[in-house]
């Protein structure tokens, strides 16, 4: 069966009827096209020409996270751990790791503070 071309005068009938009430069946009864192809035009017509204008938000940049230099201190008896130490402030802090990963004892490790913790990382 050759398929026929939904002509403007064919989309205005199918958006007449169905907004006259008539079920999808009916509609592609009346105008002679498949049901799917009456749906697909009754969509389409239905589609806003031009979507409405958005206002326009200030471009926000995104602050980058903070990363930092460690050595590594040494291990925990938690394997996904380890005891790092920073050169430029004091303290010792806890960093996160994949227990397959292993860092030589004063090697440099980049990290990044986990949020709500205020002595625990993780690797970059």
């Amino acid at each position: 069966m050759k398929s026929k071309k939904v002509m403007p005068r064919h989309r205005k009938e199918i958006i007449r009827l169905r907004e006259a009430g008539n079920t999808w069946p009916e509609v592609s009864k009346l105008v002679g096209f498949s049901r799917a192809t009456v749906q697909k035009v009754y969509k389409e017509e239905m589609k806003p020409s031009e979507p409405p204008p958005q206002p326009k938000e200030e471009e926000v940049v995104p602050e980058l996270p903070k990363y930092e230099e460690a050595r590594v201190l040494g291990p925990v008896p938690n394997p996904r751990l380890m005891r790092i130490f920073f050169k430029d402030r004091e303290g010792i802090g806890i960093c996160v790791k994949r227990p397959q990963d292993n860092h030589r004892l004063n090697s440099m490790v980049l990290v990044k503070k986990v949020e709500g913790n205020e002595e625990l990382y993780r690797l970059v």
